[in-house]
C-alpha cells in the first residue's frame, strides 16, 4: 500500500510538468522583466502574465477570441484613437492572457511581467527613476534596462517573407 501510494504520488508531480511542457512550442522564447519603471511594450504570441504596482495599460486585441483577465483597475475605458484598444489604470494591476496574439503598452512603475512566445519588447527606462528595473531574454542574464528607446527580440522569429 505505501508504494502504491509514492507512486501516486509521484505521477502527481510529474505529469503536470510534463503536459506543461508540452504546451511549448518549438522556437518559444522568453521575455521577463522586474521592477520595470518606464514605458514598456511587449507584442507576439504565446502567453504574458504580471503585475504592475501602479500605471496604465493599453491592450489592442489583435485575437478577438483571446482571453485576458486583469484585475485591480480603478479605471476601465476603451481608447479614443481605436476601438480595439482597451485601457486599464490603477494600482496593484494584475494581468494574464494566454495562447494568442497581443499588444500591451504599459506605462508606470513596478512593473513585474513574464512572457513566453515569440515576440518584441520595447523598453524605454523612465529618466526619473534611479533604477529603471532589469529584463532577462530566453533564460539569460539579468540586464539592467537603459533610460533610451530599446527593442529586444524573443524567441525564435520567423524568417522574412521572400521577395520576388
Amino acid at each position: 500500500m505505501r508504494r502504491l501510494s509514492l507512486t501516486l504520488l509521484a505521477a502527481l508531480v510529474v505529469l503536470p510538468s510534463t503536459a506543461l511542457a508540452a504546451r511549448v512550442a518549438t522556437g518559444d522564447g522568453v521575455f521577463e522583466l522586474r521592477s520595470g519603471n518606464g514605458i514598456f511594450v511587449v507584442s507576439g504570441r504565446g502567453v504574458i502574465w504580471g503585475q504592475m504596482d501602479k500605471g496604465t495599460m493599453r491592450v489592442t486585441a489583435l485575437d478577438p477570441t483571446e482571453q485576458l483577465a486583469v484585475s485591480g483597475a480603478e479605471k476601465t475605458f476603451k481608447a479614443a484613437d481605436d476601438p480595439t484598444t482597451t485601457v486599464y489604470q490603477g494600482a496593484k494591476l494584475h494581468f494574464r492572457a494566454s495562447s494568442g496574439r497581443f499588444r500591451i503598452r504599459f506605462r508606470g512603475s513596478g512593473l513585474d511581467l513574464t512572457a513566453i512566445g515569440i515576440g518584441n519588447a520595447y523598453l524605454s527606462g523612465s529618466p526619473l527613476s534611479l533604477d529603471p528595473g532589469d529584463f532577462a531574454l530566453d533564460g539569460g542574464k539579468w540586464q539592467p534596462v537603459a533610460w533610451q528607446d530599446k527593442v529586444e527580440a524573443f524567441g525564435t522569429q520567423p524568417p522574412p517573407p521572400p521577395t520576388s
